[in-house]
C-alpha cells in the first residue's frame, strides 16, 4: 500500500533521528549507529599522537617525497587485463616485466606510453606519467610477480623492485569498498595517510581474498590544478602511500575535489575510456568486469546524461550475459548525509537516477557525504520498502553511500531521516566494506578501521535477470487504443491507472534537459559542485519532475503492492484483443480521409471486413443531406456537394470523405 509521508510521520522520523541509536557487540563496544555532529570532525587531531601514528611518522617523513611516483594498479578490462600507472622524474619508454616465477625465468614484457607532465610535490618534480597495460595474458587464480621501468629503451635498464598480484579464480568475487579518503582534508597529510594506510591493513587481514578496491571518489582533498604550494602531488603521496596498493588494484571514481585538476587521469590508467564518455578536465566514464560483474564507474562531475548514457549502451551490450550490474561514482544522490544529500546529490538525481534505472542497475556505490546509508531499492524515484536485509530478486537499485575510509573528515546525518533511507550510520570512525559476489548471492559487509562492523550485513539473492518493469508499463501505456477492442483496452486503462494511483510515474523532465543542454555555460543551473547556480540549496520546486518526486512527494510502497499492480497491468496487456478494420472498392483498401467521387443518384457498394466477427460494425453519415450510407456498407449520393460517412468498429474508425457530382 503506497504510504505518504504525513505530520504524524515526519515527527515520529525527527525524533527518531534525534536519537543515537547504536549496535551493541559482544565486547560491549558500539560499532555503528547515529550520532550527532554539528559541523564535520576529523580523526586527525587525536591520531597523531598514538603511539603507533608516532612510530610511524619517521617512516612517513623519509618515504613521502617519493610516494607521489608509486606505481599503482586499476583493474584490466577483463580478468586476462591488469592496467599500471606511475610518475617518473625522467621520460623514457615505460615498460612492465611479468612472470608467474618469482625469478622471472619465464616472463613478458609490456610496454606502454609516457605523458610529459610537469608535477612536484615541492620536493620532488615528476616529468612524466606512465601508463602500461596487460591484456590477454593472466590466468586466473595465480600469483603474478612484476617489477616496472620507465626506460626500456635504455642499454643499462634499471628495475624497480618485485611486487605481486593475485588473480581470483573466477569462482567468486571479493572486493574492497572505500569512501572519500580525501587525504589532507583534516589539515594534516601524515595523519590522513596514516589512518588511510591502517584502514587498508585492516581491509586485506578482513577480506585476504579481494581482488581489487573501489573508491569512491575524492581520494585527494585540494581542489584546483593552480597549485603554487604543490598540495596536491603531496596528497597524492599519502593516497599512493600504503604498501597495500602494490598488489591490490584500485578502481576510482573521481571525485568533486579531483575534477578541476588533470593528475586523476595521469595516476591513474582506466581501461574502456577511450571514447571519453563523461569527461571533465580530470578524466571520464569506464568500465571493466570481473566474474559476472560488469563494473560500470562514472564521472559524477559530467552532468552530460547522454554521455553517461552512450558509456553505460556500451558497457551492457560488451557483456550481455552479466549477472549483476554494479556502477561506482561519487556523488551520494539517495545518500542521507546533512552535508549534501538534501543539496547537491539531489539535484545530480535529475541526471544519473534515471540511467539507473534504465539499464537496471543492482548496486550504486558512492561517497561525498562522508556516512554510511543504504537505500531502500530505488525505481523512478519511489522507495520499495522490503522488510529486512536479505533481498531476493529486488525490484530498482539499492544505493550505498560508503563512510569516510580515513576519518578526515566526517559529518552529520539529515534530521529528518529520508524516506528512502533503509539504514544509516555516522559514528565517527574510518570506514571500508567488503563486497562479496559468489553466483546468485551478492553480500555486502561493512565495518570500522578495527575490523568491527559498522553496518547490518546486506545480501542480494537473484533467481532470474533483472529487467525495467517500468519499460514494460510505459510499453503498455503507448499502445495505440484503436487497434484494440473497448473491453479489453478498458480493462488495461484501468489496470495503468492503478498502477499510476500508487506508484506515480514522472513526465518527461524538462530540468534534466536544462542541466544536459546548458552543461558549462553561462546557463547552467548547477555550479561545479551541484549546488543551484549562486546558492548553496537544492534547484526550486518544479524545476525536475523527478527532484519534486522525491523531495517534496516522497512515495514509498511495499513489493507486494508494486507486484500486484503491475501483474495486473501485465495480466490485462497479455488479454488485449486486437481489432482489424479493412475497407475496399473494389481490390483497392480505402485508408482513412480517402477522398471518393459518386454521381448523384448513384450507388457505391463497400466491402468491409472486421475482426473478431462477434463484434458489430456500425456505418454512419455525417452529411445525410448530401450522402447516406447502409447497415451493410453501401452509400448512396443524394445531392451535389460534399459530405462524409464514417464506419466505426470498436476503437477504430475510419471516415471517407464523399463528393457528390
Amino acid at each position: 500500500m503506497k504510504k505518504r509521508i504525513t505530520a504524524s510521520l515526519l515527527l515520529i522520523s525527527i525524533l527518531y533521528s534525534m536519537i543515537f541509536i547504536p549496535t551493541i557487540q559482544p565486547d560491549g563496544v558500539f560499532a555503528y549507529g547515529e550520532t550527532t555532529i554539528k559541523t564535520e570532525q576529523s580523526t586527525a587531531d587525536t591520531t597523531i599522537h598514538t603511539p603507533g601514528c608516532q612510530t610511524w611518522l619517521p617512516e612517513w617523513q623519509s618515504e613521502s617525497p617519493a610516494s607521489t611516483g608509486n606505481i599503482i594498479l586499476t583493474p584490466g578490462s577483463d580478468e586476462s587485463c591488469m592496467n599500471f600507472s606511475w610518475y617518473s622524474e625522467s621520460i623514457g619508454r615505460p615498460a612492465v616485466q611479468i612472470s608467474a616465477d618469482p625469478a622471472f625465468a619465464k616472463n613478458k614484457i609490456f610496454d606502454g606510453t609516457a605523458a610529459v607532465i610537469s608535477r612536484s610535490n615541492g620536493t620532488t618534480t615528476y616529468r612524466a606519467a606512465n601508463h602500461v597495460s596487460i591484456k590477454n595474458y593472466l590466468q586466473p587464480g595465480k600469483t603474478y610477480y612484476y617489477r616496472y621501468t620507465c626506460m626500456l629503451n635504455s642499454t643499462a635498464i634499471v628495475w624497480s623492485g618485485i611486487y605481486t598480484f593475485c588473480t581470483p579464480d573466477n569462482s567468486s568475487v571479493t572486493a574492497i569498498l572505500t569512501g572519500d579518503p580525501q587525504i589532507g582534508a583534516s589539515g594534516n597529510i601524515a595523519s590522513d595517510a596514516y589512518n588511510w594506510s591502517q584502514t587498508l591493513r585492516q581491509a586485506l587481514q578482513t577480506a585476504p581474498g579481494a581482488s581489487f578496491l573501489l573508491s569512491a571518489g575524492d581520494q585527494i582533498n585540494y581542489k584546483t590544478d593552480d597549485d603554487p604550494d604543490c598540495i596536491r602531488e603531496s596528497e597524492y603521496a599519502g593516497f599512493l602511500y600504503p604498501s597495500q596498493l602494490r598488489r591490490l588494484p584500485v578502481a576510482a571514481a573521481i571525485g568533486n575535489h579531483e575534477t578541476k585538476g588533470c593528475d586523476y587521469q595521469y595516476h591513474f590508467n582506466t581501461p574502456n575510456s577511450e571514447n571519453n564518455y563523461g569527461s571533465t578536465p580530470s578524466g571520464c566514464d569506464y568500465y571493466f568486469s570481473r566474474g559476472s560483474i560488469l563494473f560500470i564507474v562514472l564521472n559524477s562531475n559530467s552532468r552530460k546524461m547522454s554521455a553517461h548514457r552512450k558509456l553505460m549502451k556500451k558497457a551492457t551490450a560488451s557483456h550481455p550475459d552479466a549477472g549483476w550490474r554494479i556502477v561506482l561514482m561519487h556523488h551520494d544522490i539517495y545518500g542521507s548525509g546533512a552535508m549534501h544529500s538534501n543539496r547537491t546529490s539531489a539535484n545530480l538525481r535529475t541526471i544519473f537516477a534515471p540511467l539507473m534505472d534504465e539499464y537496471s542497475i543492482d548496486l550504486v556505490f558512492s561517497g561525498h557525504d562522508h556516512s554510511y546509508a543504504r537505500s531502500d531499492p530505488m525505481l523512478d524515484g519511489t522507495a520499495i520498502d522490503y522488510p529486512g536485509n536479505t533481498l531476493t530478486d529486488p525490484l530498482g537499485t539499492t544505493y550505498i553511500a560508503l563512510g569516510t575510509s580515513s576519518g578526515s573528515k566526517m559529518y552529520g546525518l539529515t534530521n529528518p531521516k529520508q524516506y528512502y533511507v533503509a539504514e544509516r550510520s555516522n559514528n565517527p570512525l574510518p570506514t571500508f566494506s567488503v563486497l562479496t559476489v559468489a553466483g546468485n548471492t551478492l553480500s555486502l559487509k561493512t565495518f570500522d578501521q578495527d575490523g568491527k562492523p559498522y553496518a547490518d550485513d546486506f545480501t542480494i539473492r537473484k533467481t532470474k535477470k533483472k529487467s525495467n518493469p517500468l519499460a514494460t508499463v510505459k510499453k503498455a501505456k503507448n499502445l495505440k487504443k484503436q487497434s484494440y477492442t473497448k473491453s479489453s483496452y478498458n480493462k488495461l486503462k484501468s489496470a495503468l491507472k492503478n498502477f499510476e494511483d500508487l506508484f506515480h510515474i514522472t513526465k518527461t523532465d524538462k530540468g534534466a534537459e536544462k542541466i544536459e543542454n546548458y552543461f558549462r555555460t553561462a546557463k547552467d543551473p548547477l555550479s561545479y559542485y551541484g549546488y543551484a547556480k549562486g546558492t548553496t540549496d537544492p534547484l526550486p520546486a518544479k524545476f525536475s519532475t523527478l527532484l519534486d518526486k522525491t523531495r517534496l512527494h516522497p512515495v514509498s510502497i511495499t513489493p507486494s503492492a508494486f507486484t500486484k499492480a503491475y501483474k495486473e497491468v501485465t495480466k490485462t496487456r497479455k488479454k488485449l484483443v486486437k481489432t482489424t478494420l479493412r475497407i475496399k472498392k473494389g481490390k483497392k483498401t480505402l485508408k482513412n480521409g480517402t477522398k471518393l467521387t459518386i454521381k448523384k443518384g448513384k450507388k457505391l457498394r463497400l466491402k468491409i471486413t472486421a475482426a473478431p466477427a462477434r463484434y458489430k460494425v456500425s456505418c454512419t453519415s455525417r452529411s445525410k443531406k448530401y450522402v447516406s450510407i447502409s447497415k451493410k456498407g453501401v452509400i448512396r449520393a443524394k445531392k451535389k456537394g460534399t459530405g462524409s460517412v464514417a464506419i466505426r468498429f470498436q476503437n477504430r474508425t475510419i471516415t471517407l470523405k464523399i463528393r457528390v457530382r
